[in-house]
């Protein structure tokens, strides 16, 4: 079964089922054989001793006997009636058989025995045998079966016993199998979890649910999921600790080495000191990318969200990286008619554009543009920065937005490079702004790279 929710119900339901068949089943066959021992019984045998009983002990001996008899073979009811029709017990017969002994006043057959009610044989509930007392008192027993669905039938011990364990016994089974069906599959999650609390990142469960299609099956696939971003955020966790410690070592180097160059006799204090300045300069800044990388990553709920015109907002980094551009010798083109609104914090995704345009304006070559593009497509705002500078490896490409990756040595010089945090800031704007971004060669040469955020609503395009 594909669902717990389903399997559950189907054996509750198949569990109650059971039982009702069973006790239907168990309540036909005793009734089956109270019946059968019903007609076996002989009236005058039941006459005989029903006599003993009343010569013994008179009315109060008789009135045991039909007690017995009615313990004795719980189908069956008997009532006793003096020459006048009536009842010498404490039980008043129904109707019907007071209708039956109406019709034997009638026809003079209660004031003494007569040759049909006297006979040994017979069929006991056509019958109506007679018996004398002491003193010649004439009684006649009439007898009658219980109907099969009375509660008397349903009353006996015997149907009781048997009832309460067939219950029990099919109850207890489909419990125990739904117990265990369950519970196992919970144990495997949790000795699962327990792994994984004492630090085990291997520790897995979806192979052991492999064969099942219901709710713990989509639970036990989560964990997994679980474990493996778990595991991924500590491993990235431990590279950006090994890449931060890295790059921060480079930065301290160059200050020793200045330090050391500003002691030494006759050295050019103010030269030395200005390169202590860039170096500080340098290592405030990569600090202050790393710190702002760190608050990126838990962001998800603390982003100032407003509504505003994104082409506005990237007209206007366009139009700062003209003026970085000119002095290069390179352009910066962006043509858009109209106004795109999003919900966002405008200073991220500023910073996110720019460090993409930037990136675009360092190596794509001179004399050329970087362009960019905008447009809605469905429910997104595709923003397009493309330069014409060499490209990245497309084995690379997917790794443009970790922290501290560079494509090539020359990107690691501090003067035509930056610390390879850029583009991972990047990514993780357009994260936190449920977006994304990509990146891709172009056709002929050069790096383009996309930023997808949501719109404010379909409809807000204009001038597209």
């Amino acid at each position: 079964m594909k669902s717990l929710f389903v399997r559950i119900f189907l054996s509750f339901w198949l569990a109650m089922g059971l039982i009702l068949t069973g006790s239907v089943g168990v309540t036909a066959a005793f009734i089956i054989k109270r019946s059968t021992e019903i007609q076996s019984l002989v009236p005058g045998e039941l006459a005989v001793t029903a006599e003993q009983r009343l010569v013994a002990g008179g009315l109060d001996g008789l009135r045991d006997w039909a007690r017995d008899i009615r313990n004795t073979y719980p189908g069956l009811d008997v009532f006793i009636v003096d020459a006048l029709g009536q009842s010498v017990t404490r039980q008043t017969p129904p109707e019907f058989i007071q209708r039956r002994i109406s019709r034997l006043q009638r026809e003079g057959l209660l004031n003494g025995p007569s040759r049909r009610t006297s006979s040994p044989g017979g069929d006991l509930l056509r019958t109506e045998p007679q018996i004398t007392a002491a003193n010649g008192a004439v009684y006649t027993l009439v007898f009658s079966q219980v109907p099969d669905w009375s509660p008397a039938v349903l009353g006996t011990p015997d149907i009781q016993i048997l009832l309460l364990l067939l219950a029990i016994a099919v109850s207890g089974s489909i419990c125990w199998y739904l117990a265990r069906s369950v519970t196992r599959p919970v144990e495997k999650l949790q000795a699962g979890a327990r792994s994984l609390a004492n630090g085990n990142l291997d520790a897995r469960v979806g192979a052991e649910f492999s064969g099942r299609k219901d709710e713990l099956a989509v639970l036990a696939h989560d964990f997994d999921q679980m474990a493996d971003r778990l595991r991924s955020l500590i491993d990235s966790k431990e590279v950006l600790m090994r890449d931060v410690s890295h790059e921060l070592r480079t930065p301290l180097a160059r200050l020793r080495l200045a330090l050391g160059l500003a002691r030494r006799e006759g050295a050019d204090l103010e030269r030395e000191h200005d390169r202590i300045e860039r170096e500080a300069e340098r290592l405030d800044e990569l600090i202050g990318e790393i710190l702002r990388l760190a608050r990126l990553n838990s962001a998800h709920q603390n982003v100032n969200r407003e509504e505003f015109d994104y082409a506005g907002l990237i007209s206007a980094v366009a139009e700062d990286a003209r003026i970085e551009a000119s002095a290069q010798g390179k352009l910066v083109s962006f043509g858009y008619s109209g106004a795109l609104q999003i919900q966002g914090d405008q200073e991220l995704l500023r910073s996110a554009i720019e460090n993409v345009v930037r990136n675009a304006l360092r190596y794509t070559a001179v004399n050329t543009a970087v362009e960019i593009s905008l447009r809605s497509e469905g429910q997104m705002a595709l923003l397009e920065v493309r330069d014409h500078g060499p490209g990245v490896p497309e084995a690379e490409l997917q790794r443009l937005f970790e922290p501290f990756y560079r494509v090539t040595m020359q990107a690691r010089e501090r003067d035509t490079g930056g610390y390879g945090l850029g583009l991972a800031i990047t990514a993780r704007v357009m994260g936190v702004h449920h977006g994304k971004v990509e990146a891709r060669n172009a056709a002929d040469g050069g790096l383009l790279v996309t930023l997808s955020v949501p719109l404010k609503s379909p409809n807000a395009a204009a001038g597209d």
